[in-house]
């Protein structure tokens, strides 16, 4: 008899106290649950593309002489201060949403040039990029070989009209970060309203200069960002200004 009612008791203390633990990791796991995710707001940098898988870009070039073509070339942005000096660049890189980017690829565009001033070449990439928020500014890696040669972006906004804005010449020597500021004028979501007038990547193109010689033409390009504006997506985003 005191046999069973020891084990009566032994079971009912175990059982008090699996229920206790097990009632503290339910508690837990529903104030964890409950924890809303912190959502993004201001100026954030987005990452469109690190090429790090670029084999589906394409080049399209106007002369219809010489070879045209994109290659993804083992490598990195390597920068250099003022002294001349390599810069350590590093070999990842997390973003301001908690992606991690390598950096052991870039993408390569080799191309000819014939008509000076009217020849260009165009990078696309495999399908259109949606920039979300509201665009502020662009920003990428590019590899110059001292060609005066214009690199441009080229962006559609929600009406289906195409803009064309110059990043900036590639007459320098190794890596710089290059950069625009995307104009006011261009249409998009204003920061008062939820509107879907995101604006879209459509392509790099690279135009040829008067004063250049012509010939086979170089250039590569790695970690494409874009500075956007994220202020407009805070509150109710489940009803949007599009009806």
């Amino acid at each position: 008899m005191r046999r069973e009612v020891k084990a009566f008791i032994l079971s009912l203390a175990i059982g008090s106290l699996v229920l206790v633990v097990g009632g503290g990791n339910i508690m837990v796991q529903a104030q964890e649950a409950q924890q809303p995710k912190k959502q993004q707001t201001g100026l954030v940098e987005d990452w469109m593309d690190d090429f790090e898988a670029c084999e589906d870009w394409r080049a399209v070039s106007t002369c219809p002489i010489g070879e045209t073509k994109i290659r993804k070339i083992p490598g990195k942005p390597r920068p250099i201060d003022d002294n001349g000096n390599e810069i350590n660049y590093p070999d990842t890189i997390t973003d301001d949403n908690g992606i991690t980017h390598e950096n052991k690829f870039v993408l390569g565009v080799k191309t000819y040039y014939l008509d000076r001033g009217y020849d260009r070449v165009e990078v696309f990439p495999p399908n259109e990029y949606i920039i979300r928020g509201k665009a502020k500014e662009v920003k990428l890696w590019a590899l110059g070989r001292k060609f005066r040669h214009t690199l441009f972006i080229k962006l559609r906004d929600y009406r289906g009209t195409i803009h064309k804005i110059k990043i900036g010449r590639l007459d320098f020597w190794g890596w710089r970060e290059l950069s625009v500021v995307i104009p006011g004028w261009l249409p998009q979501s204003p920061g008062y309203a939820l509107l879907d007038k995101n604006l879209h990547f459509v392509s790099f193109f690279v135009e040829s200069d008067l004063y250049e010689v012509p010939g086979t033409f170089y250039f590569y390009l790695d970690n494409f960002r874009v500075i956007t504006d994220l202020s407009e997506f805070t509150g109710d985003t489940s009803i949007r200004d599009n009806w």
